[in-house]
């Protein structure tokens, strides 16, 4: 590739899968993009990057170029021994941060309130994939951070603990157990079981410890999503064990009831890890610390969803 500045078009594009967003983040007009592009595809002899619905989604031989190029780029920047600095206040730039419907709930309303403090002009997306596509995704700069509980994300990257999480047991304020103020184990036990799964989370140790508990033909219901659960539990008799901050946050909008658990859990920590390609990397610093900052230095309110002192 003779010239190198099709590399940061490359890099945009197989980033912001946009062109309109490529040429904002990286100063550019659109059509000087277009225009890269198509000398791109010209040197490649491929399309390099299709339009699938709103989304220019990259062909089978860009995937497979891409980490050589982003590799080079990288190679590139760090014989300048300096990068650009990012500036927040007129950047226009799209922040990816994968997290499920639970971070979406609890922790996406104070970063966005920071970022249009702090960058009005930039945005964030939130995005989901399995484990193995994500850590595929931080390493090329499609997302930007992840935030959760991940143990399993680990090779080639950093994380920073934000807090520690713990679970509480949440039913219907009708169900039989609700007008209880303590909750035994027995009680629990005896119950039907409603259990959120998916893979690569750290939650499988909550599944693990039920069936320990010998609560496996009690798990009447599996959903891979948060935010059904209370719609469920509205319906039924099932009892959901559920992190404390997301039922907190639900128990503000359903009529639902929240006691300690019984079974013995140890708290996990919900954490922020992104890629060591881009630690050093000003934009993907200035965010981290965005989403530090709002986590972190703000408290978790008590609300009138509070469980019982234990």
């Amino acid at each position: 590739m003779k010239d190198l500045n099709l590399l940061y078009v490359f890099e945009a594009l197989w980033r912001d899968r946009s062109v309109t967003a490529a040429a904002e983040n990286l100063g550019l007009t659109q059509a000087a993009v277009s225009s890269a592009l198509k000398r791109l595809r010209a040197e490649y002899g491929d399309r390099l990057f299709m339009l699938v619905g709103r989304r220019m989604e990259p062909t089978p031989l860009a995937t497979a170029i891409a980490g050589a190029l982003l590799d080079s780029l990288s190679t590139i920047r760090k014989t300048t021994g300096t990068l650009m600095p990012f500036d927040p206040t007129h950047a226009r730039r799209q922040f990816t941060m994968r997290t499920r419907d639970i971070g979406e709930v609890v922790l996406l309303p104070r970063i966005q309130q920071e970022l249009l403090r702090a960058a009005p002009q930039s945005s964030i997306q939130t995005i989901y994939a399995p484990i193995d596509e994500t850590l595929s995704a931080l390493a090329t700069g499609r997302m930007d951070v992840a935030v959760g509980y991940l143990p399993a994300l680990e090779r080639n990257i950093y994380k920073c603990p934000l807090f520690q999480e713990e679970y509480i047991c949440v039913m219907r304020a009708g169900h039989p157990l609700a007008t209880r103020p303590d909750l035994t184990l027995e009680a629990f036990l005896a119950q039907d079981h409603l259990l959120i799964t998916y893979s690569g989370s750290g939650h499988i140790l909550l599944e693990r410890a039920l069936l320990e508990a010998g609560a496996k033909s009690r798990i009447k219901l599996r959903m891979p999503q948060y935010l059904a659960a209370p719609h469920a539990l509205l319906a039924s008799n099932l009892v959901w064990t559920a992190p404390l901050a997301l039922a907190n946050v639900l128990a503000r909008f359903y009529p639902l009831v929240l006691r300690p658990l019984p079974l013995a859990l140890e708290p996990f920590e919900i954490a922020l890890y992104w890629h060591q390609r881009f630690h050093k990397d000003p934009a993907n610093i200035w965010f981290r610390s965005l989403v530090i900052e709002a986590i972190k230095g703000n408290p978790w309110p008590e609300g009138p969803a509070a469980p019982p002192q234990r």
